[in-house]
């Protein structure tokens, strides 16, 4: 068994409320691999769900405002650069895209999440999550969302959870209050039973939602 690995990532945005919402995929995809997405909703105002979309699984589509949402599908190696969701209602979003070889086949055994944890401050902090099976050699992908607006310029998140690195994130990129549209996610990889990544910091003291993610191995993956 080895760690599923994080080989390449992507972000975008949806600055301009609609319900269509181009994402970009992580470069250079390989037939095979697990495609993971998460979305932060904006506009808080509007609560939307989205539409199903062939070839994708829906992990997570909170039916709130400013919820999360996240898909995966294991790539064919011919899905473009992009791929377009549809919105119940007009909103805004900021996504985060991963490439991940290694992993279990989803339908064997699909990602999974810690509860939602929720708060106002400046300290988003995941509950933990513990996979079904018990300790493996996890990827650990701990994620926020957050209500706010900033410019599109790396300045959301000065210190990333403890163990977890390669941060990415990103804004709608405007003016605004509470608008949402805000996000952030790094990984670990770590042999455990449990995950309770600890908190990060970010630069507004807003409503935020956090999960963290295991994406099981692959068990008949090994070393390289």
């Amino acid at each position: 068994m080895a760690f599923p690995a994080v080989v390449t990532t992507n972000e975008s945005a949806t600055p301009t409320a609609s319900t269509s919402h181009v994402v970009n995929l992580p470069a250079s995809l390989v037939s095979g691999n697990l495609i993971l997405v998460l979305c932060d909703k904006g506009t808080p105002a509007t609560t939307a769900t989205f539409n199903a979309l062939a070839g994708w699984t829906e992990l997570l589509d909170e039916n709130v405002a400013s919820g999360i949402a996240m898909w995966y599908r294991v790539s064919d190696g011919a899905e473009g650069a992009t791929v377009t969701f549809t919105s119940s209602a007009a909103i805004r979003d900021a996504c985060t895209s991963y490439q991940i070889s290694g992993a279990v086949d989803p339908a064997t055994q699909a990602p999974q999440l810690s509860t939602l944890a929720t708060g106002t401050s400046a300290n988003p902090n995941a509950t933990t999550c513990t996979p079904t099976g018990g300790a493996k050699d996890y990827l650990w992908i701990t994620m926020f969302g957050q209500a706010g607006e900033q410019l599109d310029d790396d300045s959301l998140t000065t210190v990333t959870p403890t163990g977890y690195s390669n941060p990415i994130e990103k804004t709608c990129g405007t003016a605004g209050t509470n608008l949402g549209g805000m996000i952030a996610s790094a990984q670990q990889q770590l042999n455990a039973a449990s995950q309770d990544a600890s908190a990060w910091t970010s630069s507004d003291a807003t409503a935020w939602r956090a999960y963290t993610i295991a994406v099981h191995p692959d068990p008949n993956a090994t070393a390289t």
